[in-house]
């Protein structure tokens, strides 16, 4: 990673770190005011790095490989983990030949299989804040839901409560710089339950979706351990974390902007539209890095050979070029999809259609089940290096009595 700071930085550099704790309330505002002030930014957090916050920079660079790479780390700063991430830090054409491999078990159609057993999870999830009349949707509800999702979907054998704490755990020591340890535990708890898993499958035939990867093979070759771990690591860590945060970000627009839980009783039709739109404004994801390969130019800015560059989704979400009055919350407007939330190009999430279905599913539920839901008390944003969240969304029933609210809505 570079390090020099020279005046080819100074023309761009920036005050802006990522990691910072004390970012979230106003990651949003400085994104936008970065994209405005200095597009292509430089800031010496982390080891140094470029920040490409227009939309059409982000996706030229995510289109081009061939100079911004991936094969150096896909995150800033780079998580403590013992192999890379498959396939996300993988370039063409072996990238290609992998997300061939995979892609099958995440698409619509696949998953349409799953839908029963995630509505089970979800109204199992649920059932304590149906009787008690509250909750915290973060820990009681979306903790629950991606982890037990993504485990039946792969077949694993740990409990949801287990794989939860250790992925959430290594999100938080992976944001937290000051203890190096804390992370590389974490990263050793989260590839002990991933070498448990593939060592029940390695060489059997498969009769889950893990098996079936394990067990397949890529350009007619068996597929190395070490890519095998990090696939199944990606998998757990990114069906956990970001779609906790997609499932109470959208659950908290739907129970908050005026009018909008109406509207959606009214007219079911309208939910993948607001889903994108709430993801568009509050992505659980809001940067992935690269590596500049070669000498480039943006908007007239030399980037270097080995600097880091981050593809500043959540700014790109915010570019009045490509979203017209981009702060106003509108499922109705033109390309609602277009967002980069889920990155873009080849290294799109392979995760997204399970991530909108389990949403969908979740708000759904409400609409159905807990129509008098209301939000109680301001939520606390948090951001970890790469994601945005809240740390607690309590919420209660409008017709629950004082005493089956007393004790269940955890402090803000």
């Amino acid at each position: 990673m570079s390090t020099r700071t020279d005046d080819h930085h100074d023309a761009h550099r920036i005050e802006f770190d990522n990691t910072d704790p004390n970012l979230a309330p106003h990651l949003f505002e400085t994104l936008r005011s970065i994209q405005r002030e200095t597009p292509v930014a430089w800031t010496d957090a982390v080891g140094g790095y470029w920040a490409l916050t227009k939309y059409d920079d982000i996706t030229s660079a995510a289109n081009d490989w061939e100079t911004f790479t991936v094969e150096k780390g896909h995150n800033i700063p780079a998580p403590a983990m013992a192999v890379r991430s498959i396939p996300a830090e993988l370039d063409p054409p072996v990238h290609t030949a992998w997300r061939k491999h995979v892609m099958p078990h995440f698409t619509p159609r696949r998953l349409a299989a799953w839908r029963p057993q995630i509505e089970a999870i979800v109204a199992d999830a649920f059932a304590d804040l149906v009787h008690t009349g509250s909750a915290d949707l973060v820990r009681q509800v979306a903790w629950r839901v991606p982890t037990s999702v993504i485990s039946a979907i792969l077949g694993f054998a740990q409990q949801w409560e287990y794989v939860s704490e250790i992925t959430e755990e290594w999100m938080v020591a992976n944001s937290d710089r000051s203890d190096p340890e804390r992370a590389k535990r974490a990263a050793a708890a989260v590839e002990q339950v991933v070498m448990d898993e593939l060592e029940q499958r390695i060489g059997r035939p498969g009769d889950d979706i893990l098996g079936e990867i394990v067990n397949g093979r890529i350009d007619g070759r068996p597929i190395p351990l070490d890519q095998l771990r990090g696939l199944t690591n990606a998998l757990i860590i990114a069906g956990h974390s970001t779609t906790v945060d997609g499932i109470v970000n959208t659950l908290h627009r739907v129970l908050s902007e005026p009018g909008l839980f109406d509207r959606l009783k009214a007219d079911r039709a309208l939910l993948p539209a607001v889903i994108d739109e709430s993801l568009r404004l509050a992505p659980p994801a809001w940067n992935m890095g690269r590596t500049a390969r070669a000498e480039v130019e943006v908007r007239g800015v030399r980037i270097r050979p080995e600097e880091k560059v981050m593809l500043t989704f959540g700014a790109g979400n915010f570019d009045p070029d490509r979203f017209e009055d981009p702060e106003r919350f509108d499922p109705g407007r033109d390309g609602v999809h277009r967002h980069l939330t889920f990155g873009y190009g080849r290294h799109r999430c392979i995760g997204e259609a399970l991530a909108k279905l389990e949403i969908q599913i979740a708000v759904e539920h409400v609409i159905d089940h807990l129509p008098d839901l209301e939000v109680a008390g301001e939520p606390e944003p948090r951001t970890g290096f790469s994601t945005y969240g809240l740390r607690s969304l309590n919420v209660q029933r409008s017709g629950a009595t004082a005493a089956e609210q007393q004790g269940s809505v955890s402090p803000a």
